[in-house]
């Protein structure tokens, strides 16, 4: 049940998260700070676009007090706004965060081409006038909202499902005009289920994720972060109760963090692991046209007193207005009772590495390789298509994509896959894209994958599609179809399939609805919230 509300949560809040960039964006000067302008669990959005150098698969990088905590990748763009994948992240992003970019000069006198595709665009709808809240002015961001899943189960082997759910998140960046910053991010929700045999199980969960205060110098030279948070070291730190201290200086900051890591079932407050670290970073001029970055950490964890794991962390990062490089990797340092169990006395453990080169304009080439146990990743939802990527997540992959007239791309990707929940396999995959087909910003996308592992042969289609009513509503259809051969006597094919929809609607005054439905193999099931944004 979980997978499902994640999977209708996220789709919503993607969604509003484009409507709600193109509410809150307005034209601004070429010369000017660019800024993040909303969040979700896995697409960060900027006030940026192709009117500003920015294209599809372009890299963006997420900078506070002058060191960069996130990578992205422009996944689509329009005049003056795009949204972006997270690739890499040492900190979590809030919006107001600055972003920065190699600018590709495209304008339309020196490209007749594309100024002949950009007049037959749909103009853009003006925002409407925005006027700053009482919290805005007081530096604070963020959502407050209910939302309600129903599940109706069609097999006859589960039950139906009621869960109505709150969350809040709050960021502010000194407050008041103060030194001081704070975060939240909690959520509860209460789920009532029949199951087969006519019985009902009530249950509820509350969860925190961060809730802290950071301190600053008038300077910004020293932070110190108390309560719970993320390690703005790497991403292997990930939610801890403790303090944080780091100071910075001209293209150099150092750190150090201690706390100890919330139960992993509930959330809830431990001491059974304590974890402590130091950090060092290295970064290029803000002004630098190859710009770069080294992290470097030195972490140790302890359950009850006895050693846990103990690794040293690195992370660096290029990025030109051609090429960018990510590569991370962990050493493990084995001692005392690894020791005596036949361990190396250092090993290498999730390596990532992670090119992109483009070759042409539109045209990019990229490959990498990963062997991570587990997949760190920056959205809180399971559908068919994402499980089946984490599946073949691990092993090394190559792609080309090609954008072309402004509207269209496509893309070609290859994966040899070990190491994760398919074993060794390999898969093909071919994807295409539409964007600003009608004046309704009619968007499209598909995707096919074959796959062959030890077990199975199959593939796997996607499709989905979106468009726009106005300013204030979008429509969103998807779905998609899996189908296996066993190569094993022991099981038989399967085949499955999914499709929905979505619709969503500016409310005004910061408040924004949605309602959705999706059929899935066995049941169907219907999601809506209300959420008030400021």
């Amino acid at each position: 049940m979980k997978m499902v509300l994640r999977n209708m949560t996220m789709r919503a809040a993607l969604v509003w998260a484009g409507v709600a960039a193109a509410m809150l964006a307005a034209p601004a000067p070429a010369a000017r700070a660019y800024r993040v302008t909303y969040l979700t669990s896995s697409t960060v959005y900027v006030d940026a676009g192709r009117e500003d150098g920015l294209d599809v698969g372009a890299r963006v990088e997420v900078v506070r007090a002058g060191q960069v905590i996130a990578t992205l990748r422009v996944s689509d763009v329009s005049s003056r706004r795009a949204a972006c994948a997270i690739e890499a992240s040492t900190a979590a992003c809030a919006v107001g965060d600055t972003v920065r970019f190699n600018a590709v000069p495209r304008s339309a006198a020196a490209d007749p081409a594309r100024a002949a595709v950009m007049s037959t665009l749909p103009a853009e709808v003006p925002p409407p006038e925005v006027t700053e809240s009482w919290p805005q002015r007081m530096g604070l961001g963020g959502r407050i909202g209910v939302r309600y899943l129903g599940v109706m189960d069609r097999s006859g082997f589960g039950g139906d499902v009621a869960q109505p759910s709150v969350d809040v998140r709050l960021d502010g960046a000194r407050v008041g005009g103060s030194p001081f910053d704070v975060q939240v991010d909690a959520r509860a929700r209460r789920t009532l289920q029949t199951v087969s045999d006519g019985r009902e199980v009530d249950s509820g969960e509350a969860r925190v994720y961060r809730l802290n205060t950071t301190a600053r110098s008038p300077s910004d030279r020293y932070r110190m972060t108390l309560g719970r948070q993320f390690s703005s070291a790497l991403a292997s730190i990930s939610t801890f109760d403790g303090g944080q201290f780091e100071a910075t200086m001209h293209r150099f900051g150092a750190g150090v963090f201690a706390g100890t890591q919330p139960a992993p079932l509930d959330y809830s407050f431990s001491t059974d692991i304590t974890e402590y670290g130091a950090f060092l970073r290295w970064w290029s001029a803000p002004a630098a046209r190859a710009r770069w970055e080294i992290v470097t950490a030195a972490i140790g964890s302890y359950e009850q007193g006895k050693i846990n794991r103990e690794y040293v962390a690195f992370l660096s990062r290029v990025a030109t207005p051609r090429l960018s490089i990510m590569f991370q990797q962990e050493i493990d340092v084995n001692r005392g009772w690894k020791r005596n169990e036949g361990e190396a006395a250092a090993s290498l453990t999730n390596t990532f590495l992670s090119a992109r080169y483009r070759l042409a304009h539109g045209l990019d080439v990229d490959g990498g390789y990963d062997n991570r146990r587990d997949a760190r990743l920056y959205r809180d939802y399971v559908s068919p298509e994402t499980e089946f990527d984490d599946s073949y997540r691990q092993g090394i992959w190559g792609g080309v994509g090609l954008g072309f007239a402004q509207r269209y791309r496509v893309g070609a990707t290859a994966r040899s896959s070990s190491g994760g929940a398919a074993g060794d396999a390999a898969s093909y995959t071919l994807t295409a894209s539409a964007i600003h087909l009608t004046p309704a910003h009619v968007q499209l996308r598909v995707r096919s994958t074959r796959y062959d592992n030890e077990s199975t042969l199959g593939w796997m289609h996607s499709v989905s599609g979106g468009f726009a009513l106005g300013a204030r509503w979008m429509f969103d259809l998807f779905g998609g179809a899996r189908r296996e051969e066993s190569k094993l006597l022991a099981t038989s094919d399967n085949r499955t399939s999914w499709f929905g929809a979505d619709v969503d609607v500016d409310l005004g005054q910061g408040l924004y609805g949605n309602i959705s439905g999706e059929r899935n193999e066995g049941y169907d099931q219907v999601y809506t919230s209300l959420s008030w944004r400021f």
